[in-house]
């Protein structure tokens, strides 16, 4: 079943739905129901030159005129505004971001303003389905000129109840990192506490798990996490530093959320058309992050 609402709107910044998410937690998803598609459009400007160049700057590295990592703070926009609409049956706090990919199709404009074509795909759900099985996909489209020029697919797990983020609850344990050949260590990443406030300025994703213990802790963390974005950005701009080509393809997995302050480390290795990433702790124990890029 599909149900379509092609009415282009015009995005509201992420701040104000951010406070709006919170009406959203009176949602029950104890009713069932089949799977279904929703289906929107919206309208964006491009990105300002001052914003962009704050994004890029933040980073450093960037080869691509207007990163992928970027595009996903646009897509986020248009996640948050589907989860707001009263045909999405869950709490929008408390969904948990698993995996990303953004590919690029053309060049991307850094003057021409967005079409973004947004499709949930929400599972099937009721007492019958297994709570592994509520993970809605977020798939936007990115258009200019009539053409598409990029598309961001984006997996969220839905959690029962609002204790995302509980390190009560038991996991099994992660096997030392032994790198294979052709592995290599680019760098480690000092992240201070403050990193997700830092962060939530230039992609405007103010969520209070990232943002300082006192909020954090009402979302069950002690202490607040970086977004998986940053690190995924971070990815990006290392990388293109280093092969100085821009990325056309990401693909991510978030394993184990990252608690500030955190010391982690940037692992890559060359894998066919393909690199491939980590984010690891400090030790090497426990990965963070797992992913794939392939360049211009």
């Amino acid at each position: 079943m599909e149900r379509v609402d092609t009415s282009p709107q015009k995005l509201s910044p992420m701040p104000s739905m951010l406070l709006r998410s919170l009406l959203t937690l009176q949602r029950s998803d104890e009713s069932a129901a089949e799977s279904e598609t929703l289906l929107k459009e919206y309208s964006i400007p491009a990105p300002t030159a001052k914003h962009l160049s704050r994004y890029q700057q933040s980073f450093g590295g960037f080869v691509s005129d207007v990163p992928l990592a970027m595009l996903y703070c646009i897509a986020q926009r248009a996640h948050l505004s589907q989860m707001l609409d009263d045909s999405f049956p869950w709490p929008a706090p408390g969904l948990v971001h698993v995996s990303n990919k953004i590919e690029r199709h053309q060049v991307i404009s850094a003057q021409v303003p967005f079409q973004l074509v947004s499709k949930v795909k929400v599972p099937k759900r009721g007492p019958d389905v297994s709570p592994r099985r509520l993970r809605p996909q977020f798939v936007v489209e990115f258009w200019q000129n009539n053409e598409k020029v990029a598309t961001c697919s984006s997996v969220y797990q839905v959690m029962s109840g609002q204790n995302t983020g509980s390190t009560k609850k038991s996991t099994p344990p992660i096997k030392a990192f032994e790198p294979e050949a052709g592995w290599e260590n680019l760098s480690h990443w000092q992240l201070g506490s403050g990193m997700g406030r830092r962060y939530a300025r230039i992609s405007g994703d103010f969520n209070p798990i990232h943002l300082h213990p006192l909020v954090s802790r009402w979302f069950g963390f002690e202490k607040p996490i970086i977004h998986g974005m940053y690190m995924m950005a971070r990815a990006q701009a290392e990388l293109e530093q280093r092969q100085q080509k821009a990325v056309t393809y990401i693909d991510v997995t978030f394993k184990r959320p990252v608690i500030l302050p955190a010391r982690v480390q940037l692992w890559a290795s060359e894998q066919g058309d393909k690199t491939k990433y980590e984010v690891r702790s400090a030790d090497h124990s426990s990965l963070k992050l797992e992913g794939s890029v392939r360049f211009d």
